[in-house]
This record gives structure tokens, C-alpha cells and sequence, in this order.
């Protein structure tokens, strides 16, 4: 058994090193967009192009360009088909898993936590504003928020999410959550509000791989 486990440790390492090589020129020039050009064209095209790539070679190589461009990716987190980032100053940490077809704006992700399929963690929820002359004003940096989401969270399928999420929590599919949610709280609906919590909605075992 720990001779088949560290041949896999091995040959996920090799494939690993051939992921971060192949993404190290797209990821090299996102960087100098960032430090040069104040833009994120290049860092879009990538990201977009790479979550393409279906099945397991796709998840390797979003995860290789994830490492070298955001602001933290762990090495052993998942990034499904079609999911991107849009923008360079997300984090994502160890064992996350993030299905297909996500988008993650300015966000971290803690330890642990799983995002389900379609789901958008936005930066903040005042990104737009109104000129003098009432015309809606475009996204721009200065009005993003950046967002945590806890440990151990579960983030349901085609949620929305443009407030903080506390460690262990679960957030019902489709819900939309636009005020923070303390740890260990169950929430669902649009706008999103306790209907629960873990403790009392999981025994001892369950809560304690939730928590934990």
C-alpha cells in the first residue's frame, strides 16, 4: 500500500511539474501585464482559454496557471471545466474543491471547503454605482470587496455569493447571500437567511468532518 501510495505521490508530482512548465509562459506574461500594464486582458484570455481543457489534464493545468498567477492556490486544491477566475487576487486553499462552470472574483477559499457547479462569489455586492447624471458606472477596483469564504464550508449548486461565509457552513443551491454568515450556519433563499444549523442538522460524525 505505501509503495502503490507513493508511486501515485510520484507521477502526480511529475505531472504537476509538466503542468506549471506548460503554464509558465501564459502565467509570465500575465504577471507583466499586472506590474506594467494595470490590466487584466491577458489574465482573462489564459484563464478563460485553460478552463476549457476538459477532464483531468484540464484540472492539472487550471490549477498549474492558478498557482502561478493568483495571489495564493494551494497545491493539492480542485478547479472544474469551465470555471475561472476574474481576478488575479483570489486564494485558494488546501483540499478546495471548485466545480465546473464557477467564477471567482476577489475571494478566498478556505481549507477544506467545496463549491458546487455554477457558482459566483462576486467582489462584494457594490460594484456598480451611478454617475451625476444617473448613468449606471462600470466595475472598477476601487469598489471591490474582497470576500472569505471559511473552512470547511459547502457552497451549494448556483449560488450567489457577495458576502462573507464563516468556517462550516453550508449555503443551499441557489441561494443568494448578501449579508455575512457567521460560522456553522445553514442558509438558503434569495436574499439568503439562516434556516438552520450545522450542529443541530448533523450528528456528532457528520458535523465533526464539517467542522473539523
Amino acid at each position: 500500500m505505501a509503495g502503490d501510495f507513493n508511486f501515485r505521490a510520484t507521477v502526480k508530482a511529475l505531472v504537476d511539474g509538466v503542468c506549471i512548465a506548460v503554464a509558465a509562459l501564459p502565467a509570465g506574461l500575465c504577471r507583466l501585464e499586472a506590474r506594467f500594464g494595470g490590466r487584466d486582458d491577458l489574465f482573462t484570455l489564459f484563464g478563460q482559454g485553460f478552463s476549457i481543457l476538459p477532464g483531468l489534464p484540464g484540472n492539472f493545468l487550471r490549477r498549474a496557471f492558478a498557482r502561478l498567477t493568483l495571489d495564493g492556490c494551494a497545491p493539492d486544491c480542485e478547479i472544474g471545466f469551465l470555471t475561472w477566475f476574474s481576478s488575479r487576487h483570489a486564494r485558494v486553499g488546501r483540499g478546495v474543491y471548485i466545480g465546473p462552470m464557477c467564477v471567482i472574483a476577489d475571494a478566498g477559499i478556505g481549507d477544506g471547503s467545496l463549491v458546487a457547479t455554477r457558482v459566483s462569489i462576486l467582489s462584494g455586492k457594490n460594484q456598480h454605482g451611478f454617475d451625476a447624471e444617473g448613468r449606471l458606472i462600470p466595475f472598477s477596483r476601487d469598489r471591490a470587496a474582497f470576500i472569505g469564504i471559511g473552512r470547511n464550508t459547502w457552497i451549494g449548486e448556483g449560488a450567489i455569493i457577495m458576502a462573507d461565509v464563516g468556517d462550516g457552513c453550508v449555503v443551499a443551491a441557489g441561494a443568494v447571500v448578501t449579508r455575512p454568515v457567521p460560522a456553522g450556519q445553514i442558509v438558503g433563499g434569495n436574499p439568503a437567511r439562516v434556516i438552520g444549523t450545522v450542529e443541530a442538522s448533523f450528528g456528532d460524525e457528520e458535523k465533526g468532518r464539517i467542522m473539523a
